[in-house]
């Protein structure tokens, strides 16, 4: 389908304005963050930004749209080229440095997937980066072989595994509690079970 001049710049625009909202979506949560600010954020009128996004669950999506847009083609180029048990730590190495430089795109992503609604179109951008990123994590984990099945059901188990400790951290940053394990800890732990399950794949 043809996308008129018009109909791009409008896409490029809302996505301009989500990539403005992340840190206070990032910061906030979706529940907490207000049309105003988030307008202010992007250098916007309330008003203004409704005429692009229907409502604050219609930026939220483009903002977790936009998170991933950011990350996986750094997380793909961290993890390209690794073969066998490395990939995993590389693919921790890659979280890690994510988190440093990106925390705002990267807690995006990690409450993203709890709002629903988003559109078939925001859906599909999505999930096509991330499935792009784990196919590659699958090669890596099974080269120099070609990948097989449990190569793919362990590169996305891999994701959601490293992952979950991020998402439990933000939680209990948000409650004031202190986590039973430091998130460092918690991920040296994972990392090496996962380690060991690609060693048995091989």
């Amino acid at each position: 389908m043809r996308v008129d001049g018009r109909e791009r710049r409008r896409r490029e625009r809302r996505r301009s304005i989500a990539l403005a909202c992340h840190e206070r979506l990032a910061a906030e949560g979706f529940a907490a963050a207000t049309l105003e600010d988030l307008a202010r954020d992007a250098a916007l009128s309330k008003q203004n930004l409704l005429f692009y996004f229907a409502d604050k669950a219609d930026l939220w999506n483009e903002a977790v749209v936009t998170a991933a847009e950011v990350l996986f083609p750094i997380l793909q180029r961290l993890v390209e080229g690794e073969a066998g048990t490395p990939a995993i730590r590389a693919l921790r190495r890659a979280l890690d440095e994510v988190e440093r430089v990106l925390p705002a795109a990267l807690g995006v992503w990690l409450d993203g997937p709890h709002i629903p609604g988003a559109t078939a179109a925001q859906r599909s951008r999505a999930v096509g980066l991330q499935t792009q990123f784990l196919e590659t994590l699958g090669r890596a984990l099974a080269a120099p072989r070609p990948p097989g099945v449990a190569h793919q059901r362990l590169a996305r188990f891999a994701l959601r595994a490293l992952l979950a400790p991020h998402r439990e951290a933000r939680a209990h940053a948000r409650s004031g509690l202190v986590p039973a394990t430091p998130l460092a800890a918690e991920l040296d732990w994972i990392e090496a079970q996962l380690v060991t399950l690609a060693r048995n794949l091989r």
